[in-house]
């Protein structure tokens, strides 16, 4: 296979991605990510489909980081470009780079991911295994990490929404759009005005969502930032974190 670097995608800006003064949602940005590291995925032939049925393993998301380094257009075509940048014990990372056609950069992503055993429902730690994914690694874009820690008592519960048959993807997971979308509607108007546009997005998932189950959204601001907790209606613990920045 050829250095991953060389490998590139033309991702489409369209309209559904922004909100209604055209600047990037939530949603938007991480649809973007997940749908071009899928395909690429897919041409390194380490795509989910092919992983559940040879092996009965899929990658599953522990933390997504975005950062929007410049604006998008509505109808615009970036080039999107992935790699491999390390791996510590389970733990991959991988970076996600869109630029625009006059070649600046547009957005600089990075994902933490680990391969889940299907049948016991665990993160796999066989390096034997785990070493076939490890592909050369190349420098990170951005400064992310892989979890976020919280202390629920800072937040102030901001409202609660019910995980919907429609949330759920093909591995019965809530599609990762969805999660932009609770928090950016927690968000004021003054927050996503003309002068709000996203800067950085961070997304840490750590148990997962059921379908007709309660989440309880707590929030937490300080300077820039806002901040989300999602809780399990019942029992009150953490299913995701999150935080966004504008500016």
């Amino acid at each position: 296979m050829k250095d991953e670097k060389e490998m590139a995608y033309l991702a489409l800006v369209d309209t559904s991605m922004l909100n209604d003064r055209r600047d990037l949602q939530p949603s938007g940005l991480l649809r973007i990510m997940e749908t071009k590291l899928e395909e690429h995925l897919l041409a390194i032939e380490m795509d989910n489909p092919r992983l559940i049925e040879r092996e009965q393993t899929c990658w599953m998301y522990l933390s997504l980081t975005a950062q929007a380094e410049s604006r998008v257009e509505p109808g615009e075509m970036l080039t999107m470009r992935t790699w491999f940048s390390g791996r510590k014990g389970p733990i991959f990372r991988r970076e996600l780079e869109f630029r625009h056609s006059d070649g600046s950069r547009a957005i600089a992503a990075c994902c933490f991911s680990a391969l889940i055993d299907l049948k016991a429902r665990r993160i796999l730690r066989d390096l034997n295994y785990l070493n076939r994914f490890s592909l050369p690694a190349h420098e990170p874009l951005l400064e992310a990490q892989s979890r976020l820690s919280v202390d629920p008592a800072d937040f102030r519960e901001a409202g609660r929404r019910r995980v919907l048959p429609s949330w759920l993807d093909g591995l019965r997971h809530v599609n990762n759009a969805r999660y932009g979308d609770m928090i950016y509607d927690l968000l004021s108007g003054e927050e996503t005005s003309p002068q709000g546009r996203l800067k950085r997005l961070e997304f840490y998932f750590l148990e997962e969502l059921r379908c007709g189950e309660e989440v309880v959204l707590l929030r937490q601001d300080t300077p820039g930032c806002c901040s989300v907790l999602g809780v399990h209606g019942e029992g009150r613990s953490p299913a995701f974190s999150s935080r966004i920045y504008m500016e």
